[in-house]
């Protein structure tokens, strides 16, 4: 009972998830004389974020997809202006898909000890092809063209109904090829350079694309979605200081309760993934897509 008391204080998750909860409330609080009398009305007015923050990353961070899929339209159907929304759903990714890529490395970890794919040993060279081309699409775009000048929601939407479409089609039919996974490079930097362009402009869409790819070329769906998130976590930090300096949105009272919230649904993101199995995981990955996808037009057309 003790050794396992100890190995839970030692977990990388659980002393992650307590310093975001730490960095959340001397943020938004902080720790000035009677500064506390004023949480429980701002836990009235903002608890509720919690939930859609616990939710959302769990979602995210088991798909790979991203918790702006979630964050982006909930906030903007709460009522939040679009600018503030987008800059406080990449604040609250930050800790989200970070916990999400700690848990997957975990993950990684121990299949590369039991030796279960060779593709684990790849990680590091696809994320040395994704990284450098995603964080130039994603800079590029947010200092040189913040506004997209088409609708990139409806694109993005209409895009992700017919991947996510094709995806769940052939892992229904059983027509992914598994452990045959091969890309060229010249695919991943495109890929990879425009959906940093649609996450600047979203908050998500680079690890959609990517945990998508990946697994329509072969890649085994725990593999697609580790690179997926880890991309996606250091493309939102990546993206954070433009929201600090530049647009000034982020709302700190609605992130003092979602990041936290998100930091432990992404602890737990790897764990539900292989208790979900290969199989339903590829079939969930697919049809989430589709619903966001949908979720975004939907918002879209009401907005």
């Amino acid at each position: 009972m003790m050794r396992n008391y100890r190995n839970t204080l030692t977990d990388p998750r659980v002393f992650y998830c307590l310093l975001t909860l730490l960095v959340a409330y001397s943020l938004a609080i902080g720790f000035e004389p009677n500064a506390h009398l004023i949480l429980p009305d701002v836990i009235r007015e903002y608890g509720h974020f919690f939930i859609i923050g616990l939710l959302a990353a769990i979602v995210a961070n088991t798909t790979g997809a991203g918790g702006g899929i979630i964050f982006f339209p909930a906030f903007v159907l709460l009522g939040m202006a679009a600018e503030t929304a987008l800059a406080t759903s990449f604040a609250i990714q930050c800790f989200g898909m970070t916990a999400g890529a700690i848990a997957w490395r975990q993950v990684r970890v121990k299949a590369m000890i039991k030796k279960e794919s060779k593709q684990w040993l790849d990680f590091y060279n696809v994320l040395k092809v994704t990284l450098p081309f995603s964080l130039m699409g994603l800079w590029l775009t947010q200092y040189g063209f913040p506004h997209p000048p088409v609708s990139v929601h409806i694109l993005f939407s209409v895009f992700s109904i017919v991947v996510g479409g094709i995806l769940l089609t052939r892992s229904a039919n059983n027509q992914l090829n598994e452990g045959k996974g091969n890309i060229n490079n010249i695919t991943l930097c495109w890929v990879s350079f425009v959906g940093g362009v649609i996450t600047a402009w979203l908050s998500v869409g680079v690890g959609e694309l990517l945990a998508v790819l990946l697994i329509l070329r072969g890649f085994t769906v725990n593999f697609s979605i580790a690179i997926a998130v880890t991309v996606s976590a250091i493309n939102v930090w990546a993206g954070l200081p433009y929201h600090i300096w530049e647009t000034e949105q982020i709302h700190i009272l609605v992130w003092m309760f979602a990041a936290p919230a998100a930091a432990m649904g992404g602890a737990l993101a790897g764990m539900i993934a292989l208790k979900i199995g290969a199989v339903t995981l590829k079939r969930f990955v697919a049809i989430w897509i589709v619903f966001s996808g949908a979720s975004y037009l939907m918002v879209t057309m009401l907005s």
